[in-house]
């Protein structure tokens, strides 16, 4: 409520008079170190809401003296790093760089010796087999005719011209025909594929027969002119697959079969970490072996194909293990060859 002076009252003044305070030192003290708080706690609450790059600003003058600190550091380890190395430099010119001698010399001989023969320095020039030295049309115009008699021929004699080694075939070729007929086989197409596979010193062409079967025939080029393969054309085993099986012979004997790399490990081949296993089928399909051989060998890398699922006819020399507890279980002596055609070193 609002009170009027009456007439004998005193007024105070309208504005009262400055007066100073006199605060203590520690309380001074307080009030700045308070003053301070919030001005740094204002100046970080701005650097917050700024970018990244614009927050680090605030901070450069310290920063540019941290970072003259780094620099210093890292001129001092540079020039310290540099002097080790000048000083092993040094050392190693001063003992005239034993110890890479030898590998320099060796790299000067590789990059200054020829890495060619010219023609002049050859000892022997290099032939070509004499069945690649014939052109395709040549080649065919006369394996034809040639396959077209073997293949028509009833009797042992008939053939024996035609063959590769005809006079050293004979026995084996009237072994395999007791009585020495031979059933005739109708020709219906002579090159099936259009082309011809060469391979060492033979070639090879693909026919089909009157009852729609595919085959294929092996000719050599040799002294005696071209023959045909006949080892190859029957798939000829030093036993038969069939007395093979019975007799389980314990020496190397030779077979020509048809391979494909299985997981089949048995009896004393059980531990897949020594031994490979291989499926081996007879010429005719009628016979099946498994085959082994030590795992990592110079001869599983020769003999294992490319892709597992592959079948591929070559010709080895197997022998069944002594004491074997399988009838069907041999062990892979010897690759003679990775098809059904010997090379002539072979023979």
């Amino acid at each position: 409520m609002l009170r009027v002076p009456g007439k004998d009252d005193q007024t105070a003044p309208l504005i009262a008079p400055l007066q100073q305070i006199a605060f203590s030192e520690e309380a001074t003290q307080d009030l700045l170190g308070e003053k301070r708080t919030r001005a740094s706690r204002k100046k970080k609450d701005k650097e917050a809401e700024l970018p990244d790059w614009e927050a680090s600003a605030g901070r450069w003058q310290q920063n540019r003296k941290t970072d003259k600190r780094k620099l210093r550091s890292l001129a001092f380890w540079t020039i310290s790093i540099a002097a080790v190395i000048g000083g092993i430099f040094y050392l190693y010119k001063d003992n005239g760089g034993r110890g890479v001698g030898k590998e320099n010399a060796f790299r000067e001989e590789i990059t200054t010796s020829p890495q060619m023969l010219y023609d002049e320095e050859l000892e022997e020039p290099i032939e070509l087999p004499k069945i690649m030295r014939l052109s395709q049309t040549e080649f065919l115009s006369r394996a034809e005719p040639i396959a077209e008699n073997f293949l028509a021929a009833t009797t042992v004699d008939q053939i024996l011209p035609l063959v590769r080694d005809g006079e050293k075939m004979r026995s084996k070729i009237f072994a395999h025909y007791p009585n020495g007929k031979i059933k005739a086989i109708e020709l219906t197409k002579f090159n099936t594929s259009g082309q011809v596979s060469y391979k060492d010193s033979f070639a090879a062409v693909s026919i089909l027969t009157a009852d729609f079967e595919r085959h294929q025939l092996a000719f050599v080029d040799g002294k005696d002119g071209l023959k045909i393969d006949w080892e190859s054309w029957v798939g000829w085993s030093e036993m038969p697959w069939d007395k093979l099986m019975e007799s389980k012979p314990v020496q190397p004997t030779l077979i020509r079969t048809m391979l494909k790399a299985v997981d089949y490990y048995n009896f004393g081949f059980a531990d897949d970490s020594v031994w490979r296993s291989y499926l081996l089928k007879s010429p005719d399909g009628a016979q099946t072996l498994y085959g082994y051989i030590e795992r990592n060998s110079l001869l599983d890398q020769r003999l294992h194909p490319s892709e597992k699922s592959a079948i591929v006819a070559v010709t080895l020399k197997i022998r069944f293990p002594k004491d074997g507890e399988s009838s069907n279980l041999v062990i892979i002596q010897d690759v003679v060859s990775d098809g059904w055609v010997l090379p002539e070193k072979a023979e």
